[in-house]
This record gives C-alpha cells, sequence and structure tokens, in this order.
C-alpha cells in the first residue's frame, strides 16, 4: 500500500507542477488508475469466493443493489431505464450459475452510479429443459442459462446492444473456472468500461 500512496502522491506533485502538459498528466493519471484496478484484484479474497460459490445464486446476491425480474413483466423492468441495464439469467442451485454470481457480486458494486443490474431466476435448479431454453432464446435472445444481457439507453427506448457481440463476449464467462477467477473479473470489467465508452 505505501507503493500505491507514494505513486499517487507523485502523480499529483507532478500534474500541478505540468499544468501545460494535459496529456501527460492524462497518461499519468491512467497509470494510477490501472495500478489502483490491480490493487483491487489482489485484495479479492479466493477463499471467500469459492466459499460464496457454494452458496445459492439468491444468497450470493443479496443485499446488492441488483433487481429481481420476473419473467412475466420483464420488458416492464427493462423500459424507462435512465443507465444501462445489464440483466443476468440463472438457475438458484446450478454451478456455473453460482460461480457467475461470484463474479457479478464483485463487479456490480464498482459501477452502481453508471449501470443498473437486474436478475431473472429462470428455475430454482439446474440447466432448464429444452423448451424453457427454446423460450427464453426466442423472448430474449437468451442461447444459454447463465447468461448476461446487455441493455443501453437509446431515447425512451431500451434496445438490445449489439446481441451477437455480447453473447460472444459473455459466453466464456458463464462458467468461470476458478483458477482463472481473476482474470474472468478483469475481463468482465473490460467489456463493461468498453460498452459504456461506445
Amino acid at each position: 500500500m505505501p507503493f500505491m500512496m507514494d505513486l499517487q502522491t507523485q502523480v499529483h506533485l507532478r500534474c500541478r507542477r505540468e499544468m501545460r502538459k494535459p496529456f501527460y498528466c492524462s497518461t499519468l493519471i491512467g497509470l494510477l488508475v490501472f495500478c489502483f484496478q490491480v490493487q483491487a484484484e489482489n485484495d479479492i479474497n479466493m477463499n471467500e469466493v469459492r466459499e460464496l460459490a457454494k452458496l445459492p445464486v439468491d444468497s450470493i446476491l443479496e443485499n446488492l443493489s441488483i433487481d429481481t425480474f420476473a419473467i412475466d413483466n420483464y420488458w416492464i423492468n427493462v423500459h424507462g431505464r435512465d443507465k444501462p441495464l445489464v440483466v443476468f439469467f440463472y438457475s438458484n442451485f446450478h454451478n456455473p450459475s453460482q460461480r457467475l454470481a461470484t463474479l457479478i457480486r464483485y463487479v456490480a458494486p464498482h459501477y452502481s452510479d453508471k449501470l443498473c443490474f437486474g436478475r431473472v431466476k429462470v428455475q430454482e435448479q439446474g440447466k432448464p429443459d429444452e423448451m424453457t431454453a427454446n423460450m427464453l432464446e426466442s423472448r430474449y435472445s437468451l442461447d444459454k442459462t447463465p447468461g448476461i444481457l446487455f441493455y443501453d439507453n437509446v431515447g425512451t427506448e431500451m434496445v438490445l446492444e449489439d446481441d451477437d457481440d455480447i453473447d460472444a463476449d459473455f459466453k466464456e464467462f458463464r462458467t468461470p473456472r476458478m483458477i482463472l477467477w481473476k482474470t474472468y473479473y478483469t475481463a468482465v470489467r473490460k467489456r463493461l468500461d468498453k460498452l459504456l465508452v461506445d
């Protein structure tokens, strides 16, 4: 932590001295943000993540600002948002859903001022049957459970943002292996940052 404080002080002092060189300052600030992100990843306790992944999804995500959507009123919840929306479809007792829920638990708080988060419980246990899976695909463009859909706010309507791209980008995060959990975490953060900029 002393290294981080020294770097922060150094960036601040250099920026004050170099006010006429905005590119130089922005580069140093970018470096500082990167260092803080690396530090945040190192602060994640993987033993805690592994224990969380044993819990049902509803328990993993409790006490977070994530709205619960019923399938019957899904579109009512999606429309009228003032921020982009990330929706997580899951089964409550289902290892891939539980592992993905741990990622959401750690990612969502970083975007509480930029994104809305919602969740849809597809069923209580296991993988959806073929009929349910087909219904989810036809209604919501969801090809697998667990899955994440990202909606961008366009005027007063919500539209599915680049459905094919989202599907491809998030598919690998649906069943993150614990050994690569921090890699997935970083990749999800980068993807959300990119979606917010685009």
